[in-house]
């Protein structure tokens, strides 16, 4: 059963009935199928066979689990004179799982088209989640014309379950030209005030808000710049005053008025005439905040470049941060000293408002490194002070602004879950930390503490609507707003394309009466055009099967988790889609979450987060998914759900017949004309008459006597790249990825596929010329092996800093086999059926760009982070010129 389903995009998806079968020419219409019940196995395997007798296009579909209580939409593209015969099948098939379904027809006109503006936003606390607070954000959000669209509640998100935070990620469509900061601060008033904003209201219910453009991705990618304060942000006090206190000096007999920059100017001329050696003794006793270590330890796996900017420091201290967290850049503003004495003044006496300058400071990183400025997340206060103009345009240039402060909030690692880490994220993340530094876990498979049960009475409802509106959530939680002793246990939300939404809460009463709040949520929700259903009796049947304590929600939902990607082209079949749904339900595989991974009319990507019960070996379940993907001409790709997944930072390929459709030595052959001969030699080998050496040497010998310019350029201005090479590169370096060629074929064509598609390294055989530039027929320096392409790609992987797990290596050959199988990823493009055999993930789609998928990029992300990265060169250029 599919438990949940969070829309990628709001364009419609097709999915072919079968292989082979081409679009009907015939007029179809619209039939929106919703359906409600006790969660069970197949049900989506059951409702798919029914779409497929009746070759209908599945255009969209949505899942909503509430604590066993099951929600689902089919939006369903078909003939009229089939229509009804399928809405007769389909209540069959519901009738006999024990479901309730109705159907609605929408117009064709009501599909929207891809929304372009969405935001996303992530709301922490360590504090309860009430229906105030989700109230409150709904009106401030409805009254700047913005509309939720998904809201996000993971098991590993809850307080009761993960002990640490509270954690809701929303979607937000926003309205042609908006701007983020109206969001944060609220919109400009004509008394050059402003409304009320998003984060005053999260504020008043004790929660911390992130905002930013939605790319299709839940946290930032490798090619970012985190660039965090210094007081209490990395350190726990305010730098300065520790500093006045080691020599003896009282911060607070320092007058309070004027500017904060005025302040520190005086605190700084307290510290004239003391010595430099006596002030640094300071950073002995110095300790950083809670979390700091472990936040920057994720960050720096990431790849990404984390900076210090500051100006209530001293360099000193600024530089026992960068050595003890690993920071890659300081910049803080540093005291005047002369004779090793300080002066009382700051150094460099024209530098009088380095507050003002901060937006440059941060601009020029960011262009330093190649990083957009949406990539640029700050930490700390970095608004303070700022004129409201200037603190609008600080939100709007550069990407989420994490407001911390460590008198407030006392442990940095909530740093992780604004910034799109989950609660099983963080937990794996501490296990890689010290032990000393290991967050609190239970003995037993790396669960969490166990924690007590929460208390109440639970209210579980379905909501739904026809249409998407902005404030609906307001209007259902508007009878609850002003009760107190509540919250919301769960709350889930799914918008579909033109199916509306469907909305799940789970709202625990501690002492109110649940049949008076039942009565006030539905005659609410009918003056709105809302439906609503009381879904706790199927909860309850559910959990006699599944017992919903928060050890066993943790164990369900993450211990045993994994991946499934499915893909094909031009687009999924519905037969492959039933083969797929099929054989989870026979191995009683409960499908947690849908995502689409691909854009445009058809559906070619998708990828499945399943659960897999404790009696079934994943290897077994492996082998039936190849099955089933070789029965259906799709690729399904099968790996766990693990954070290593968001932390590989790698790629190496394969060149001949991978990044390229070409065998270099084929091509060499051919203009030099003794491509008989080689071919000769090399069924010869594949016959296993030859060894990777002879065939070698035997085929570089025929090359003797040619030019080996004239032979290389003719060969380089042919080259055919694989579709979707340039597209995957081009995706991966805007990530951060570092990217290497390694091959069996020749340097200076590796050295043009290198130039072509970006990459950082590029290693191959070379050919030895004499001096008038003949070859040969020999090569020259250490042969590129199979035991010699599995080395480099672990040398790469030391120069560029990361683990062998952190890599991923692409392709097509035997000789590629030890590389593939050393790589924390393996991927065989297209590869010989020896290859297929021996590793476990295959990519047999012709589009290299695909492999994006294997690694959670979905193609609406891609084409975001291209265009980004074109932006970030076209500026380069242009302030080059």
């Amino acid at each position: 059963s599919i438990l949940h389903f969070l829309r990628i995009s709001g364009a419609m998806v097709s999915v072919a009935p079968t292989n082979g079968h081409k679009h009907n020419e015939q007029q179809h219409g619209l039939v929106v199928m919703r359906g409600w019940g006790s969660d069970k196995p197949g049900i989506s395997d059951a409702f798919m066979k029914v779409v497929m007798q009746h070759r209908c296009h599945v255009l969209d579909m949505g899942q909503f689990l509430l604590e066993g209580s099951l929600m689902f939409n089919f939006v369903l593209d078909v003939l009229p004179e089939t229509s009804a015969a399928l809405m007769n099948n389909l209540s069959r098939c519901a009738n006999e799982l024990n479901l309730q379904v109705d159907f609605h027809f929408p117009e064709r006109e009501e599909v929207e088209a891809q929304p372009k503006a969405v935001a996303g936003v992530t709301i922490v606390t360590s504090k309860l989640i009430t229906p105030a607070l989700l109230h409150d954000v709904d009106e401030v959000l409805s009254h700047q014309g913005c509309m939720i669209t998904d809201i996000e509640h993971r098991s590993d998100n809850k307080r009761e379950n993960a002990c640490e935070y509270n954690k809701l990620q929303m979607l937000v469509q926003c309205p042609p030209g908006f701007r983020l900061s109206t969001m944060t601060c609220g919109t400009p008033t004509e008394a050059k005030g402003s409304t009320k904003s998003l984060q005053a209201v999260c504020w008043e219910h004790e929660a911390e808000v992130t905002i930013r453009w939605w790319d299709a991705m839940n946290r930032p990618n490798g090619k970012s710049l985190v660039v965090f304060g210094l007081s209490h942000v990395l350190f726990t006090c305010d730098c300065l005053d520790e500093a006045l206190q080691e020599v003896g000096l009282d911060p607070s007999s320092v007058a309070s008025t004027g500017t904060k920059s005025e302040q520190q100017a005086r605190k700084v001329a307290l510290l004239k005439g003391k010595s430099v050696e006596e002030v640094s003794s300071v950073v002995e006793r110095l300790q950083f905040t809670p979390g700091a270590r472990l936040v920057c330890s994720a960050l720096k796996r990431m790849g990404c470049r984390m900076a210090v900017l500051t100006n209530t420091g001293l360099q000193i201290m600024a530089d026992h941060a960068k050595r003890e967290l690993g920071l890659d850049f300081i910049l803080c503003r540093d005291l005047e000293v002369v004779d090793g004495v300080y002066t009382g003044n700051y150094a460099g006496g024209e530098l009088s408002d380095i507050r003002f300058r901060k937006t440059d400071l941060l601009k020029l990183m960011a262009d330093r490194e190649g990083i957009s400025c949406r990539n640029v997340v700050t930490i700390g206060e970095p608004l303070l002070g700022l004129k409201a103009a200037n603190a609008r345009s600080f939100l709007d240039s550069f990407g989420p602004n994490v407001w911390f402060n460590s008198d407030k909030l006392k442990d940095l690692s909530i740093l992780l879950y604004l910034l799109g880490f989950n609660g099983s994220d963080v937990h794996a993340l501490s296990s890689l930390q010290k032990p000393s530094l290991k967050r609190k876990r239970s003995e037993d498979n790396g669960s969490i503490a166990t924690v007590t049960a929460a208390s109440g009475k639970n209210v579980l409802l379905h909501v739904s609507a026809r249409v998407c509106t902005a404030g609906q959530i307001k209007k259902v939680l508007e009878p609850l707003k002003a009760k107190s002793g509540m919250e919301l246990a769960t709350f889930k939300m799914c918008r579909l394309q033109p199916g509306g939404i469907c909305l799940g809460l789970n709202l625990r009463v501690h002492q109110d009466s649940p049949e008076q709040i039942l009565k006030d949520l539905l005659l609410a929700s009918s003056r709105h055009g809302l439906e609503i259903k009381d879904v706790g009796e199927q909860a309850s049947e559910a959990s006699k099967i599944f017992p919903r304590t928060p050890s066993a929600c943790w164990e369900h939902y993450y211990l045993n988790r994994y991946l499934i990607t499915m893909v094909q082209q031009p687009q999924i079949s519905a037969a492959a889609l039933s083969t797929l749904f099929g054989t989870l339900a026979e191995n009683g595989v409960n499908i947690l979450r849908i995502d689409r991974l691909s854009i445009g009319s058809f559906l070619s990507g998708m990828q499945f987060v399943v659960h897999l019960p404790s009696t079934l070996e994943p290897d077994t379940l492996s082998q039936k998914l190849a099955a089933a993907a070789k029965q259906q001409g799709s690729d399904i790709a099968f790996q766990q759900d693990e954070l290593e997944r968001w932390m590989r930072r790698l790629v190496v390929f394969d060149m001949d017949s991978t990044l390229i459709q070409q065998e270099v030595i084929d091509e060499l052959a051919k203009h030099a004309g003794v491509e008989s001969q080689v071919k000769a030699i090399t069924e010869a080998a594949m016959r296993g008459e030859l060894n990777f050496f002879e065939s070698l040497k035997s085929r570089v010998a025929l090359l003797k006597g040619h030019n080996a310019e004239e032979l290389f350029s003719r060969v380089k201005a042919k080259l055919i790249y694989t579709p979707g090479a340039k597209k995957l590169c081009d995706t991966l370096k805007s990530m951060g990825f570092k990217m290497a060629v390694i091959s069996g074929g020749f340097l200076p064509v590796a050295r043009e596929v290198q130039r072509h598609l970006g990459l950082d390294y590029a290693f191959a055989n070379t050919l030895e010329v004499d001096e008038a530039g003949l070859l040969t027929g020999n090569t020259s320096g250490p042969v590129v092996t199979p035991e010699r392409k599995r080395a480099l790609l672990a040398t790469i992987a030391n120069v560029e800093g990361c683990e062998i797990k952190q890599t991923i290596a692409v392709g097509d050959g035997a000789n590629d086999i030890p590389m593939l199988n050393t790589a924390g990823l393996g991927i065989a493009f297209c590869a010989k059926p020896k290859v297929q055999e021996v590793t476990d993930f295959r990519i047999n789609q012709k589009d290299l760009s695909t492999v994006l998928f294997l690694i959670g990029v979905s193609e609406r992300a891609a084409q975001g982070l291209t265009e980004e990265a074109k932006a970030v060169s076209n500026t380069a250029d242009t302030a080059g010129k």
